[in-house]
């Protein structure tokens, strides 16, 4: 945590200054996360192919139509 003579002194800095800091802070966790993080590894999968039956076309514009005229 910050102690309050830190935080007051945030306060009265300009905001430049406070994005900068910001950024300093933000750089800092961003290299600890990467020290820390363990690689994220993706489980491969198999894709099963099956069918419906037949093919079925389908016209969007018909469909739209039959919406707007009920």
């Amino acid at each position: 945590m910050l102690d309050s003579d830190t935080l007051q002194k945030l306060q009265n800095t300009s905001i430049e200054e406070r994005i900068e800091t910001i950024y300093i802070i933000l750089n800092s966790l961003k290299n600890d996360l990467k020290k820390t993080a363990k690689p994220h590894f993706c489980q491969s999968f198999k894709v099963c192919e099956y069918s419906l039956g037949a093919d079925i076309s389908v016209d969007r514009d018909e469909i739209d139509e039959e919406r707007n005229q009920e």
